[in-house]
């Protein structure tokens, strides 16, 4: 596989070609600091919170978050080097991109509980905030995450195309590169905020990924995992889809959510 591949699948932002944003956005200056944000929708029992990937900014979520607008409140926003969104000020750990998100709803008058819809990098920053803060937390979709421990896995399977190689990282923007060290401290953050509570999550599963036949049945493996370490969890394959589920398939993840925005209404 080479290192462009490699980029496509887990550092260029997905772009529609042609396609303009059908979700209302625009930048708000928040604690200081430059965030572009997008929102639509009213009512609900929970707002739908979008968290994008490495390298991505909101717009990959455009058509998934506007149709979900229909059924309740949606956000989704640009992290720090990305978008409209002001240049990395902060660390990127995991653990402070929760706290920033939450101080952001915070500052934009949403409050919880939230239905959180992560994908990718972004799966796992939900995945800590949800273990993190289950009282604000009303379920959680998500989409193709990156395991929190798929690297060190996969490298020590002997696998190919386990992450990205530092000769190709040396060319991206900074938010990218920090957040890729920074991702290893996600096992353990996730390991000392404790295990999943009582709310739904449902966990997307790309089967169209580069890569061995091994390296995809060890992706498919550790995120059926993830799914199981919830009570009310299910690992959901969606065939022939991408990395990007929410451009390929977004039928599947609006329905999923729907579903669950259904379940969680009191």
């Amino acid at each position: 596989m080479t290192d462009a591949q490699r980029i496509s699948f887990l550092v260029v932002a997905a772009v529609l070609a042609g396609c303009g944003s059908e979700l209302p956005a625009r930048v708000d200056t928040v604690n200081g600091r430059e965030v572009e944000v997008a929102t639509a929708g009213s009512g609900g029992a929970a707002t739908v919170v979008f968290e994008a990937g490495l390298g991505n900014d909101w717009t990959p979520w455009d058509q998934v978050a506007t149709e979900v607008a229909d059924h309740a409140r949606v956000f989704a926003y640009s992290r720090q080097g990305y978008g409209a969104s002001g240049p990395l000020e902060t660390s990127r750990d995991p653990s402070v991109i929760v706290e920033e998100l939450r101080a952001l709803l915070a500052a934009e008058g949403y409050a919880p509980p939230y239905l959180l819809v992560g994908h990718s990098f972004g799966g796992t920053y939900m995945e800590l905030f949800a273990k993190a803060h289950p009282e604000e937390v009303a379920g959680a979709v998500l989409v193709d995450p990156r395991h929190r421990d798929f690297l060190r896995t996969c490298e020590a399977a002997a696998l190919d195309s386990c992450g990205i190689p530092e000769p190709t990282l040396l060319g991206q923007a900074a938010s990218v590169v920090a957040e890729y060290h920074a991702f290893e401290l996600a096992s353990d953050e996730a390991r000392a905020a404790g295990p999943f509570a009582g709310y739904p999550v449902r966990v997307l599963v790309a089967t169209d990924h580069p890569g061995s036949t091994e390296r995809e049945a060890l992706w498919e493996s550790m995120l059926a995992s993830l799914a199981a370490e919830a009570t009310d969890g299910e690992s959901i394959i969606v065939n022939g889809s991408g990395h990007h589920i929410q451009l390929d398939r977004p039928e599947v993840v609006v329905d999923t959510i729907v579903d669950l925005l259904q379940k969680v209404q009191p």
